[in-house]
Formats: structure tokens, sequence, C-alpha cells
């Protein structure tokens, strides 16, 4: 372990002592021999006073020598800042280049996840509900009903006869199982893009990865668009709903991949029922009722 920095230049009290000690029996050495020179004839033939003027002289040197220390100490200390800034200047550097690195880490790990065996699953399941909510309204405002705690839709058995061809299930009850297993795993996609959206400072990393918005965008303002009018037919879900929302994480993605935004609810549906992919889907068009 370092031991402590003394207060002077940065040595240790180690490098103090061995300093220190020969400079103490340097000065009583100086004294004494003053003592001693100040009483030989030499000096009494030269003053009246030779201790006081012997002494005066000394005075006069470690003064001088005091002074000298004094601005070499201060030269030392000045150099020592130098030295510290420069250190921090390095440590600052360091700790933006970690800083940069951990950003552009927790997003690789984001793709890492995205990638990842267990999230195919979570996105094939996710798909399946968004396109049922793209061919069907009723079962749109299902879902999005589903998303408060209060104003929630029964599950309608039509949605087999409409939807069965996507879920591919044998029975009505098959069929609410694996359904409602879409829905939770969708919920697992929403947080995993909410949590991208926190990494907006790392825009120009999530953008050299792969996470195919282009392709969930149109079915996030979907949802984002019906969860806007479901809130606005049902005033009483504002008195339980928290602040988290499609529209929200929607408009942070599009100002990371810089897509622009909808001026207004009429503007994103036209964009999302007039895309490739959802035509290819089967659009309601009670979605524009």
């Amino acid at each position: 372990m370092e031991k402590a920095k003394g207060p002077v230049w940065g040595m240790n009290k180690k490098t103090g002592y061995k300093i220190a000690f020969p400079v103490i029996f340097m000065i009583l050495g100086i004294w004494i021999g003053g003592w001693f020179f100040s009483l030989t004839p030499e000096i009494s033939q030269v003053t009246n006073q030779p201790v006081n003027d012997v002494f005066n002289s000394l005075n006069a040197l470690f003064a001088g020598l005091a002074f000298g220390g004094v601005i070499i100490t201060v030269y030392l200390q000045i150099e020592e800042l130098k030295d510290t800034r420069e250190e921090l200047s390095r440590t600052s550097e360091a700790n933006q280049m970690m800083a940069a690195d951990s950003k552009e880490k927790a997003v690789l790990d984001l793709y890492q996840t995205f990638c990842s065996e267990y999230f195919q699953t979570v996105k094939s399941y996710s798909m399946k509900v968004l396109i049922g909510c793209v061919r069907d309204k009723r079962y749109c405002d299902f879902v999005v009903s589903r998303l408060f705690v209060v104003g929630q839709l029964p599950f309608d058995e039509r949605f087999y006869d409409s939807l069965n061809d996507i879920f591919q299930c044998e029975s009505v009850e098959e069929f609410r199982r694996e359904e409602q297993k879409g829905r939770f795993k969708l919920d697992e996609l929403v947080n995993f893009f909410s949590i991208l959206t926190f990494k907006v400072n790392s825009k120009d990393i999530i953008k050299n990865c792969d996470f195919f918005y282009a392709w969930w965008r149109p079915l996030f303002w979907l949802l984002a668009t019906t969860q806007e009018q479901w809130v606005e037919a049902h005033p009483e879900i504002k008195d339980f709903h928290d602040d988290f929302n499609f529209q929200r994480i929607s408009k942070a993605l599009d100002a990371i991949y810089e897509t622009g935004s909808f001026a207004s609810g009429a503007e994103a549906i036209a964009f999302i029922k007039n895309h490739p992919k959802i035509m290819s889907y089967g659009w309601d068009e009670e979605h524009e009722s």
C-alpha cells in the first residue's frame, strides 16, 4: 500500500526524515562552529564584537538561504500543480473514454439481447399480435384496453374466427392462451424499445445496429394513435394511468432515427395504412372511423 504523501514536494514521511535530520545536524554544526570561530584570535583582531558579528553574518546567511528556499518551494509547488493539472486532464479524458465505452457497451448488450434466440420468440409473438391489430380494429381496441387498469375490454371469441390464421390454434381456448402469451411478449418488446429510448445520447451507435425500427415503426404508431383515442374516449383512465405510452416511445425512436414525426393522429393513420408492410397484412378501414 502506498504511504501517505507529505505536504512538501510530494515526499513521504521516511524520505522527509532522511532529509530533515542531516539538515538539523548541519545547522547545529554551523551554529557550534560559529562559536568556536568567533573565539579565535584572528577574529578578535578584526572586530571588537566577534560573537555578534559572526552570528549576524550567520543570520544573514540563513535568512538568504530561507528566502531562497521559499522561492524554490514556490517554484516546485507550481511545477507540482502543473503536473497535477495534467494528471487530472488525463484522468478526465480517460473517464470520458470509459463513459463512451460504457454507452457503446450498453447499446451492444441490448443488440445482443435483440438478436438472441429467446428474443426471436418475443418478436415472433409480438408480430402476431400487431398484425392482428392491423387486420381487426376491435382486436386492436382490446389489446390497447389491456394496457390500462381500468376500462379493459373482455376477450371476444370472434377473434378466433378473424385472426386464427395468424395464431393457428386448434380451439378457442388454445387461441385464448396463445393470444395472451403474445400480448405478454409484446409487453417485453415494448419495454425493450422503451429502454432503448433512454440511450438517446448514443443514437449514432443505435443507428449502426439494426433494430429493424423501420419495420416496427408503423405498428408502434398504430398502437400509439389507438391508445391516445382510447384515453380520450375513457376519461376515467387518466386517474390511474401513468406516463408510459406508445406515443412517447414512438416519438423518441423517431428522434433517434431522425425519421421526423407526425403533426396529428390523422397524419399518422395516413402513413400507417399506406405503408407497404401494413398493406400486405390487410388494413381494417375501421381504424379510420
